[in-house]
């Protein structure tokens, strides 16, 4: 699915990042992809729409490529065969961070 970031409007694009449960003793347990990037809050910007956060009039905080925590329970999740994506208002990226 290619996606055209001018339709998005006031809208971002997203990869969720997903997470494995982990036992007690560090082993990664294997969950569904979709369930886990709904209770995940963080992700990969993929792409930002034209009118995102003109309304508070600035220029998007974040860039293509930035890491972000999101409001989870707003946004919309996608699933294109294996790839899973999540599109967000902009009022819901609640903060940048660095992957490090």
């Amino acid at each position: 699915m290619k996606f055209l970031p001018e339709t998005l409007g006031f809208r971002v694009l997203m990869k969720p990042q997903i997470l494995g449960k982990k036992t007690e003793s560090g082993i990664m347990i294997a969950t569904d992809e979709r369930t886990q990037a709904t209770n995940s809050d963080k992700g990969e910007i993929l792409a930002i729409g034209p009118s995102a956060w003109k309304a508070y009039n600035m220029e998007p905080p974040v860039k293509v490529g930035d890491f972000v925590v999101y409001a989870k329970y707003g946004c919309k999740t996608i699933k294109d065969g294996d790839d899973l994506y999540i599109i967000a208002n902009d009022e819901d990226i609640l903060v940048g961070y660095t992957n490090e």
